[in-house]
Protein backbone atom coordinates (compact mmCIF):
# COMPACT_ATOMS: atom_id res chain seq x y z
CA UNK A 1 0.00 0.00 0.00
CA UNK A 2 2.63 2.59 0.88
CA UNK A 3 5.05 1.63 -1.48
CA UNK A 4 1.93 2.34 -4.36
CA UNK A 5 1.53 5.25 -2.52
CA UNK A 6 4.97 6.44 -3.04
CA UNK A 7 4.55 5.52 -6.60
CA UNK A 8 1.46 7.51 -7.51
CA UNK A 9 3.48 10.36 -5.88
CA UNK A 10 6.17 10.21 -7.89
CA UNK A 11 4.46 10.09 -10.82
CA UNK A 12 2.15 13.00 -10.12
CA UNK A 13 5.33 14.84 -9.43
CA UNK A 14 6.68 13.52 -12.84
CA UNK A 15 3.74 14.85 -14.54
CA UNK A 16 3.37 18.17 -13.03
CA UNK A 17 7.39 19.03 -12.02
CA UNK A 18 7.36 22.12 -14.28
CA UNK A 19 4.18 23.51 -13.05
CA UNK A 20 5.69 22.71 -8.80
CA UNK A 21 8.78 24.30 -10.11
CA UNK A 22 7.82 27.00 -11.59
CA UNK A 23 5.33 27.82 -8.54
CA UNK A 24 8.12 27.24 -5.79
CA UNK A 25 9.60 29.96 -7.64
CA UNK A 26 6.75 32.34 -7.32
CA UNK A 27 7.16 31.78 -3.64
CA UNK A 28 10.47 31.78 -3.80
CA UNK A 29 10.39 35.54 -5.51
CA UNK A 30 7.76 36.56 -2.74
CA UNK A 31 10.07 35.71 0.68
CA UNK A 32 13.27 37.70 -1.53
CA UNK A 33 11.09 41.05 -2.17
CA UNK A 34 9.41 40.36 1.02
CA UNK A 35 12.66 40.18 2.71
CA UNK A 36 14.39 43.23 0.79
CA UNK A 37 11.38 45.06 1.67
CA UNK A 38 12.48 45.65 5.11
CA UNK A 39 15.15 47.38 4.15
CA UNK A 40 13.20 49.67 2.60
CA UNK A 41 10.81 50.60 5.60
CA UNK A 42 11.66 54.19 8.15
CA UNK A 43 13.33 53.77 10.68
CA UNK A 44 10.34 54.92 12.77
CA UNK A 45 8.61 52.16 11.01
CA UNK A 46 11.09 49.95 11.91
CA UNK A 47 11.31 51.05 15.64
CA UNK A 48 7.75 50.80 15.71
CA UNK A 49 7.80 46.96 14.38
CA UNK A 50 10.28 46.23 17.08
CA UNK A 51 8.69 47.51 19.64
CA UNK A 52 5.58 45.81 19.32
CA UNK A 53 7.52 42.79 18.33
CA UNK A 54 9.62 42.97 21.87
CA UNK A 55 6.27 43.49 23.76
CA UNK A 56 4.62 40.44 21.77
CA UNK A 57 7.47 38.63 23.16
CA UNK A 58 7.19 39.67 26.69
CA UNK A 59 3.43 39.08 26.44
CA UNK A 60 4.09 35.32 25.37
CA UNK A 61 6.58 34.88 28.00
CA UNK A 62 4.53 35.89 31.00
CA UNK A 63 0.82 35.05 29.89
CA UNK A 64 -1.19 31.91 28.89
CA UNK A 65 -1.83 32.12 25.44
CA UNK A 66 -5.29 29.66 24.23
CA UNK A 67 -4.40 27.12 21.68
CA UNK A 68 -8.03 26.82 20.82
CA UNK A 69 -8.15 30.65 19.68
CA UNK A 70 -4.60 30.11 17.63
CA UNK A 71 -5.83 26.99 15.54
CA UNK A 72 -9.21 29.01 15.25
CA UNK A 73 -7.65 32.22 13.48
CA UNK A 74 -4.93 29.74 11.92
CA UNK A 75 -8.26 27.59 10.13
CA UNK A 76 -9.82 31.11 9.08
CA UNK A 77 -6.46 31.96 7.57
CA UNK A 78 -5.71 28.95 5.77
CA UNK A 79 -9.23 28.49 4.43
CA UNK A 80 -9.79 31.99 3.24
CA UNK A 81 -6.43 31.33 0.98
CA UNK A 82 -6.58 27.08 0.00
CA UNK A 83 -10.96 28.47 -0.86
CA UNK A 84 -9.70 31.20 -2.78
CA UNK A 85 -7.13 28.99 -4.71
CA UNK A 86 -10.09 26.52 -5.45
CA UNK A 87 -11.96 28.63 -6.81
CA UNK A 88 -9.47 30.41 -9.09
CA UNK A 89 -8.96 26.89 -10.03
CA UNK A 90 -12.36 26.36 -11.69
CA UNK A 91 -11.51 29.47 -13.92
CA UNK A 92 -9.96 29.62 -17.08
CA UNK A 93 -8.50 33.11 -16.26
CA UNK A 94 -7.85 31.90 -12.57
CA UNK A 95 -3.91 30.19 -13.25
CA UNK A 96 -2.29 33.58 -13.67
CA UNK A 97 -3.89 34.74 -10.06
CA UNK A 98 -2.78 31.39 -8.25
CA UNK A 99 0.25 32.79 -8.96
CA UNK A 100 0.15 35.60 -7.51
CA UNK A 101 -1.07 34.53 -4.49
CA UNK A 102 1.51 32.12 -3.76
CA UNK A 103 3.96 35.00 -4.48
CA UNK A 104 1.88 36.85 -2.11
CA UNK A 105 2.28 34.28 0.72
CA UNK A 106 5.93 33.74 -0.23
CA UNK A 107 5.99 37.88 0.34
CA UNK A 108 4.39 37.53 3.69
CA UNK A 109 6.68 34.65 4.86
CA UNK A 110 9.84 36.83 3.94
CA UNK A 111 9.11 39.85 5.21
CA UNK A 112 7.49 38.64 8.38
CA UNK A 113 11.51 36.31 8.85
CA UNK A 114 13.20 39.38 7.14
CA UNK A 115 12.25 41.68 10.04
CA UNK A 116 12.16 39.62 12.92
CA UNK A 117 16.27 38.99 11.95
CA UNK A 118 16.94 42.45 11.02
CA UNK A 119 15.47 43.43 14.36
CA UNK A 120 16.88 41.27 16.86
CA UNK A 121 19.60 39.94 14.49
CA UNK A 122 21.00 35.82 15.47
CA UNK A 123 18.51 35.84 17.92
CA UNK A 124 15.65 36.76 14.97
CA UNK A 125 17.41 33.78 13.00
CA UNK A 126 16.53 31.62 16.58
CA UNK A 127 13.01 32.90 16.71
CA UNK A 128 12.12 32.61 13.13
CA UNK A 129 13.62 28.67 13.26
CA UNK A 130 11.34 28.22 16.24
CA UNK A 131 7.91 30.21 15.52
CA UNK A 132 7.49 30.41 11.69
CA UNK A 133 9.57 27.37 10.23
CA UNK A 134 7.68 24.54 11.46
CA UNK A 135 4.51 25.21 10.70
CA UNK A 136 5.58 27.12 7.25
CA UNK A 137 7.75 23.72 6.03
CA UNK A 138 4.16 21.67 5.96
CA UNK A 139 1.81 24.51 5.14
CA UNK A 140 3.78 25.98 2.01
CA UNK A 141 4.28 22.69 -0.03
CA UNK A 142 0.14 22.19 0.84
CA UNK A 143 -0.79 25.74 -0.83
CA UNK A 144 1.45 24.97 -3.45
CA UNK A 145 0.06 21.75 -4.33
CA UNK A 146 -3.34 23.27 -4.62
CA UNK A 147 -2.42 25.71 -6.85
CA UNK A 148 -0.92 22.97 -9.01
CA UNK A 149 -4.04 20.77 -8.75
CA UNK A 150 -6.31 24.34 -9.62
CA UNK A 151 -3.59 25.13 -12.70
CA UNK A 152 -4.25 21.72 -14.10
CA UNK A 153 -8.01 21.65 -13.50
CA UNK A 154 -8.35 25.10 -14.91
CA UNK A 155 -5.72 24.41 -17.95
CA UNK A 156 -8.74 21.24 -18.72
CA UNK A 157 -11.40 23.99 -18.53
CA UNK A 158 -9.88 26.21 -21.23
CA UNK A 159 -9.23 22.60 -23.53
CA UNK A 160 -12.66 21.47 -23.52
CA UNK A 161 -13.65 24.66 -24.19
CA UNK A 162 -11.90 25.07 -27.00
CA UNK A 163 -13.24 21.58 -28.10
CA UNK A 164 -16.64 21.52 -27.13
CA UNK A 165 -17.04 18.00 -28.14
CA UNK A 166 -14.99 17.17 -24.92
CA UNK A 167 -17.04 19.22 -22.62
CA UNK A 168 -19.23 16.60 -20.47
CA UNK A 169 -16.98 13.08 -21.05
CA UNK A 170 -15.08 12.70 -17.73
CA UNK A 171 -15.06 16.58 -16.58
CA UNK A 172 -17.33 15.66 -13.50
CA UNK A 173 -14.90 12.71 -12.80
CA UNK A 174 -12.20 15.24 -13.23
CA UNK A 175 -13.87 18.06 -10.87
CA UNK A 176 -14.41 15.23 -8.07
CA UNK A 177 -10.94 14.56 -8.22
CA UNK A 178 -9.94 18.07 -8.46
CA UNK A 179 -12.32 18.43 -5.08
CA UNK A 180 -11.05 15.29 -3.16
CA UNK A 181 -7.33 16.38 -3.94
CA UNK A 182 -7.80 20.20 -2.63
CA UNK A 183 -9.68 19.02 0.81
CA UNK A 184 -6.83 16.48 1.21
CA UNK A 185 -3.90 19.00 0.80
CA UNK A 186 -6.53 21.23 3.47
CA UNK A 187 -6.60 18.62 5.48
CA UNK A 188 -2.62 18.46 5.43
CA UNK A 189 -2.30 22.20 6.59
CA UNK A 190 -4.59 21.45 9.40
CA UNK A 191 -0.96 19.28 10.66
CA UNK A 192 0.80 22.68 10.44
CA UNK A 193 -1.68 24.83 12.37
CA UNK A 194 -1.89 21.92 15.28
CA UNK A 195 1.98 22.62 15.30
CA UNK A 196 1.55 26.49 15.10
CA UNK A 197 -0.84 26.15 18.12
CA UNK A 198 0.26 23.53 20.65
CA UNK A 199 4.34 22.96 19.95
CA UNK A 200 5.17 26.49 18.62
CA UNK A 201 4.43 28.66 21.92
CA UNK A 202 5.49 26.46 23.84
CA UNK A 203 9.30 26.57 22.12
CA UNK A 204 8.79 30.14 21.99
CA UNK A 205 8.11 30.55 25.34
CA UNK A 206 11.10 28.49 26.09
CA UNK A 207 13.54 30.77 24.12
CA UNK A 208 11.10 34.77 24.68
CA UNK A 209 13.69 35.03 27.63
CA UNK A 210 16.88 35.38 25.41
CA UNK A 211 15.04 36.99 22.42
CA UNK A 212 13.38 39.85 24.30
Amino acid sequence: MIKKLQNIIREHLNANRNTYFFLLLSFVFGVITGAFTVNGLSAMQKDELSNYLHGFLQLFGNQHVSSGELITAGLIENLKMTGLLWVLGVTVIGIPFIYMIICARGFVTGFTSGFIINALGMKGMLLTGFALFPKEIIIIPCLIGIGVNGINFSMRLARNRAVPELQKPGLKTAFLSYCLVALLFTGLTMVGLMIDAYVAPVLIRMIAPLVA
